[in-house]
């Protein structure tokens, strides 16, 4: 694993984004496609000059002796710039060549590296290699078979071969003019080549064969492989989207540009989204992959399916948003379609990679998991130490519930986590939180979501507790963050109106000042627990006058106020979860105000980025997963390829989420990064948690719909299931809002 710190990350990318955009792009790809063999020597020997092609041999090999995540980085800025050399294939098949160490000459290797010679990995997908060898002459090897799938074939000058000898795995360098290889290439959509390995009695010298740790070296080139490719094809989503965004905004159409139409708009945005979690779960797992067992070929696997899959509908979309003008070869943006399709394909597909992750996780008898980090060995002792609590502690009538428990055992279940000091692990240990480290969280969180635990009212830890930490007096502080720590303090959100639903900004809900209290008029909706609350914090007018924004002042509310009556509204799912409150000539103390009078907007911003923090928590996705799984093996649909395929794509979001939420929570802690940055993160938790109910009422069939589930043990009510989650997709502002404001602020586009 790679020990470079994040500056030189950086420099690594803007070194590489800098030669890429000299050397490469869109003319050179172009040109090409002239070439008999898809070979551009001209490009690889300034590439091998710079020293880019060499920064996985090691050091005494004349090489950079850098790892996979600068790998990823480098692959990442090329793509960006549609590299024309097989760049992810070459710098692997280096790697494998200078591991060689006499099989290869020094001055063959040298050569490669300076880019005069091109060695590409011809390596199965799995360690199940067609290619079978026995003895031969002098200790060598004779191979026969056949390996498909080579990119870059046509152009590769040597390749580094995995055969089976007897069942064990073995590697051999094999020039391509060797007698008895035979070497059948097609030129792919971007110019480049694909092809076919035969051999027939095809000798391989002893010097040329790598036999001692061949089968470990031969899984980590897979590695290597499967995420520099999503790497370079995380660029070449980037560049495409932002050739789009160019178009959206300066072309025009019914007077006004096309970045204006939300229907344009709304495709743009599942673009980002799209290419953030891909990013997301590549940078993750380069860091981690290499750690060695099954974990490392699922991450593996898993981002290359992401990223293949990713990749074929934002280029394929980028088309569409184009136009007409998107399916002239005269503009660029055909050639990252072309280019994505060829790299898509390469060393796996995304079905491909999907069955093997399918295969370890939900095969007989298999328990892998996909795990986008390595616990620390204190993480460790502290993820043992939860999950036995949690066993111990946590009653079978609440786990695995379809929504959250009664009111009355919800505070019971929020008491017993505050008595253990979980309750709040994003707190500082100075207001009494867990004040737990990023990797302490994630743990917590993970392990509730196998455990099953319930969902608790996320209003005052998550939401309001964080806001007083930094806006709130001394006196504000002092009187209601223990009560939310306790539980003693019930607290519920006062936002949404019959008329101000995701449009914020414009509720009516007027407060008068009058001597010492502001006097409230209006009504609040949609309101969570309103009927059970002590206290609500709510927004309301308090200047009519100015923009509607800069009006608008953050308050507490004593729920037991003369004047305050809610009504509760059942719910598709039969519960009474939300309430509509009424307020007539409700007197509140000023000294409630959290912010300044008028300021409340900011501070109801700051909030909505707390809640959309917790929304984007994996522990829910978890929770469900858990359920798909347990209720697929116990009806026999987990035996169908079409559910597994689905199902291995929902878990492989699911690791790219949780790599999403370590970094939104890293950030959000350090404030190195904009919290724009990361709204997609909400988005992506809704729209997962409702294709794994979709998935839960498939694993069902016939029961999906039952209010209660048929078996004794199996609390999932699926039908219930089903209705709770219609509402994730809605609260704290809906996807389609979530969806525009991304437009607006992350996008440019509007």
């Amino acid at each position: 694993m790679s020990g470079t710190n994040e500056d030189d990350i950086k420099a690594i990318r803007e070194g590489a984004g800098r030669f890429a955009a000299q050397v490469f792009g869109a003319a050179r790809l172009r040109r090409l496609r002239e070439r008999a063999a898809g070979r551009d020597d001209e490009a690889l020997a300034h590439t091998g000059g710079d020293g880019w092609l060499s920064i996985l041999v090691p050091e005494e090999k004349g090489g950079g002796g850098l790892g996979l995540v600068e790998a990823c980085v480098v692959a990442e800025e090329f793509g960006r710039h549609l590299a024309s050399i097989p760049y992810v294939s070459l710098i692997v098949g280096l790697k494998g060549a200078a591991a060689f160490s006499g099989a290869v000459d020094v001055a063959e290797l040298a050569e490669a590296v300076e880019g005069r010679r091109l060695f590409v990995p011809a390596l199965a997908s799995t360690a199940s290699a067609s290619v079978k060898a026995h003895a031969g002459a002098s200790s060598g090897i004779v191979l026969d078979g056949v390996r498909g799938g080579v990119f870059a074939a046509a152009a590769a000058d040597a390749f580094i071969v995995g055969y089976d000898l007897n069942g064990t795995e073995g590697l051999a360098f094999v020039r391509a003019e060797t007698a008895g290889l035979k070497v059948a290439s097609s030129r792919t959509v971007d110019g480049m080549s694909t092809g076919t390995l035969t051999f027939e009695n095809c000798g391989v010298a002893a010097t040329h064969i790598l036999s001692s740790g061949a089968a470990a070296l031969a899984a980590e080139l897979r590695i290597f492989l499967g995420l520099t490719a999503a790497a370079e094809l995380v660029g070449l989503m980037d560049a495409a989207l932002q050739i789009t965004l160019n178009h959206l905004k300066t072309r025009e159409q019914f007077g006004k540009p096309l970045g204006a139409f939300q229907a344009l708009q709304f495709r743009a945005v599942d673009a980002h989204v799209q290419i953030s979690l891909t990013r997301s779960l590549v940078n993750e797992a380069a860091r981690l992959a290499l750690g060695g067992g099954a974990a490392s070929v699922l991450m593996t696997s898993g981002a290359k399916a992401k990223a293949s899959a990713a990749a074929t509908a934002v280029t394929r979309d980028m088309i569409q948003l184009h136009g007409a003008i998107g399916f002239t070869d005269e503009h660029d943006i055909g050639l990252h379609l072309k280019r994505g399709m060829a790299l898509s394909t390469a060393y796996g597909t995304a079905s491909e990679h999907r069955k093997i992750v399918a295969a370890r996780m939900f095969g007989a008898g298999e328990t892998t998991e996909v795990k986008f980090r390595e616990d620390s060995p204190r993480e460790a002792a502290f993820r043992q130490e939860v999950h036995d609590w949690f066993e111990a502690n946590l009653p079978d009538r609440l786990r695995h519930l379809p929504s959250r428990p009664s009111f009355e055992e919800a505070c019971g279940w929020h008491r017993k986590l505050a008595a253990r000091g979980w309750v709040a692990p994003n707190w500082p240990k100075d207001y009494g939180g867990m004040g737990a480290t990023v990797g302490e969280q994630i743990v917590l969180y993970d392990e509730a979501g196998k455990a099953g635990a319930p969902e608790i009212s996320g209003q005052a830890i998550y939401h309001l507790g964080p806001i007083l930490q930094v806006f709130g007096t001394p006196e504000q502080k002092a009187r209601h963050l223990p009560g939310m720590l306790s539980g003693d303090t019930i607290w519920c959100q006062g936002y949404s109106e019959p008329s101000s639903g995701s449009d914020l900004a414009s509720l009516r809900t007027r407060a008068v000042r009058d001597g010492d209290d502001f006097v409230i008029n209006g009504q609040k909706i949609w309101t969570t627990w309103a009927h059970h609350a002590d206290w609500m914090f709510a927004l309301v007018r308090t200047n009519p006058d100015v923009k509607k924004q800069a009006g608008i002042t953050f308050i507490l509310i004593d729920m037991k106020t003369p004047g305050i009556k809610p009504l509760p509204i059942r719910t598709i799912a039969g519960d009474e979860e939300f309430a509509e409150v009424f307020f007539d000539d409700v007197r509140v103390p000023v000294s409630n105000v959290v912010g300044s009078i008028d300021d409340g907007w900011r501070v109801a911003t700051a909030l909505l980025e707390k809640e959309r923090l917790n929304g984007a928590n994996p522990q829910k996705c978890a929770q469900l997963l858990g359920k798909v799984k347990r209720a697929a093996r116990a009806t026999g649909v987990m035996d169908d390829d079409s559910f597994r395929d689905r199902l291995a794509r929902a878990e492989i979001d699911y690791v790219a989420l949780c790599a999403v939420f370590s970094q939104i929570v890293s950030f959000a802690e350090s404030r190195t990064k904009a919290n724009a940055d990361f709204a997609f993160a909400k988005l992506v938790s809704a729209e997962l948690q409702q294709e794994l109910c979709e998935l839960l009422a498939e694993a069902y069939g016939s029961e999906a719909a039952l209010a209660v589930a048929s078996g004794d043990g199996d609390k999932s009510f699926p039908g219930l299931t089903y209705l709770q989650n219609r509402r994730v997709t809605i609260y704290g502002g809906t996807v389609e809002v979530q969806r525009l404001l991304m437009a607006r602020r992350v996008l440019g586009l509007g």
